[in-house]
């Protein structure tokens, strides 16, 4: 798939779709970039990083008081659903763990194979920073692949 056909790659805050857990209540808009402005609306997905169907590390994070305050509930095997502009992708979570902020040993951005890292932070229901995170894993089940032209 060629994004081009698509409107093209996406710039710093447009929304790329939503981020669903089937059988939670984690369901947000996701969007490019990871300022202020784009997790006031929902998750946002760091630019250093991949989206949806270019075959690396997608890393999104959301506030724990709200878009992402279900994350206690999610289970080992549970669906994360990603529906971007131009397609749906699904991963399937295979860990979770708590790190703190400053670890970058928690994610790998270098990965060779489509996966997804969702985070917020931790303990759960914060309304305020704290140093550590919460990290969900998901591996990469379906989704189309984008290809460059």
């Amino acid at each position: 798939m060629d994004l081009d056909d698509f409107g093209g790659y996406p710039s710093v805050g447009d929304e790329l779709g939503r981020i669903v857990i089937p059988g939670t209540n984690v369901d947000c808009a996701m969007y490019w970039g990871d300022g202020k402005t784009q997790l006031n609306q929902g998750a946002g997905t760091y630019t250093g990083a991949y989206i949806p169907g270019e075959g690396g590390t997608i890393l999104a994070g959301a506030h724990t008081n709200s878009y992402f305050r279900d994350f206690e509930n999610v289970e080992l095997g549970d669906e994360i659903v990603i529906t971007t502009y131009y397609g749906e992708y699904h991963y399937e979570v295979v860990n979770m763990q708590v790190a703190l902020d400053t670890d970058s040993s928690a994610y790998d951005l270098e990965a060779d194979e489509e996966n997804v890292i969702l985070y917020t932070c931790y303990p759960f229901g914060t309304l305020q920073h704290t140093s550590q995170r919460y990290f969900i894993y998901g591996k990469y089940v379906s989704g189309p692949e984008i290809v460059d032209n």
